[in-house]
């Protein structure tokens, strides 16, 4: 199988009225130190995304931009599992992943975190009917 790492334009969650719809409806319950994922199922195919990494608790754009990077290198090379569930089961996603705290992480940490983060995300898509 021939696995493309990418995050594509097409992947990415943008305008304001369906990140709006995504934080008003959706499902907030994942949430692994230092990173929550808020996500809806969507009628759409395909996986749309957001990071944020808030101003209030990194005031310097560029160690913003270096938290929202690593999250963005995560996403890209260990989405495979993810996009393979939602395509089996038919249903599309928006997910927004937040940054938590107030420092910067080494990324083999947030990795960690963030694995565990998408596994129960996995989970929960499994047990969709």
């Amino acid at each position: 199988m021939n696995t493309r790492f990418t995050f594509s334009k097409q992947e990415r969650l943008c305008g304001g009225t369906q990140v709006d719809r995504l934080f008003a409806q959706g499902n907030r319950q994942i949430a692994v130190f230092p990173v929550r994922l808020v996500w809806l199922r969507t009628d759409e195919s395909g996986i749309r995304v957001l990071i944020s990494a808030p101003k209030r608790k990194f005031h310097h754009a560029v160690d913003r931009n270096h938290v929202k990077r690593q999250i963005r290198e995560f996403y890209r090379l260990n989405s495979a599992t993810l996009k393979a569930v939602a395509s089996s089961k038919g249903v599309g996603l928006d997910l927004a992943f937040l940054f938590l705290d107030n420092r910067i992480w080494e990324s083999s940490a947030l990795d960690s975190k963030l694995s565990q983060a998408l596994d129960r995300l996995v989970k929960e898509l499994e047990n969709i009917s």
